[in-house]
């Protein structure tokens, strides 16, 4: 059996990309910033020192490696914190908020595991370079439209009947968030006036990459519109705190206006 293990991958350059996240309290600045990721595994270590240490056998370095996993799993078990070669350490702490004034009323939600890294762990990305700066975009993404009276892709939907949207980051929440239909300018944008916004009573599909449903009754044959959706969505039941729009194209209406 081979003492190497084979891993196709590429070494990092030791830089990265930063990516501007807008936030959403009160405090602190206008952005927080994230350093993408990329993952390496206990195959990737290993196969590093190979390289480095010619002769390392690596069925042995990964058995050592599942012996200390192992170890350290059951002293977190016994209520222990574990030094992990001094780059950090594991810590127990409670999952959740205890809730009760006094020791007798308490309630202990459970626990979890923690990590505090250490000085020399700091110290080893205090060199690293930015590559390039990007802003993250939770914009909804409009893409196809569909007649569903007719089954059709296109712009120009039945009267009265059903249509679906698909993208991504579509779905509509908030109580100012919503599907609009605003008449479009010559420049084929939304007019910049909410009062003239149709807005969709309902919606029969409401999830992050399709919505579906019926066209306002009050909308015009042959009116340009664009549709506008504005949606205050987060991930889990949380709610940003600004809404964010996005529009189609001009779409139009052909039939009675009336179902």
């Amino acid at each position: 059996m081979s003492n190497t293990t084979v891993i196709d991958y590429i070494d990092s350059d030791g830089t990265g990309t930063v990516t501007l996240v807008a936030n959403p309290f009160d405090r602190g600045g206008k952005y927080y910033a994230k350093f993408d990721r990329m993952t390496v595994n206990i195959d990737h270590l290993i196969a590093r020192i190979q390289k480095k240490e010619v002769g390392t056998n690596a069925i042995m370095a990964k058995h050592m490696a599942s012996l200390f996993k192992a170890e350290i799993l059951e002293a977190l078990s016994r209520g222990e914190a574990v030094n992990l070669f001094d780059l950090g350490t594991f810590y127990i702490t409670t999952s959740g908020r205890v809730r009760g004034d006094t020791p007798e009323t308490a309630s202990i939600p459970g626990f979890q595991v923690k990590f505090t890294s250490s000085k020399v762990t700091n110290k080893a990305v205090s060199a690293l370079g930015i590559k390039k700066i990007v802003m993250s975009d939770s914009t909804p993404i409009i893409g196809t439209m569909t007649d569903l009276y007719t089954g059709e892709e296109t712009t120009e939907f039945t009267a009265g009947k059903s249509i679906r949207i698909e993208g991504s980051r579509l779905k509509i929440a908030g109580e100012e968030g919503g599907v609009f239909f605003a008449p479009a300018t010559e420049k084929g944008e939304p007019d910049a006036d909410e009062t003239k916004w149709i807005k969709v009573d309902r919606l029969i599909r409401n999830v992050s990459k399709t919505l579906e449903f019926f066209l306002p009754v009050t909308l015009v044959a042959g009116t340009p519109y664009c549709i506008v959706l504005k949606t205050n969505s987060s991930k889990g039941n949380t709610l940003k705190k600004s809404y964010l729009t996005a529009a189609s194209g001009i779409v139009t209406v052909k039939g009675d206006s009336l179902p």
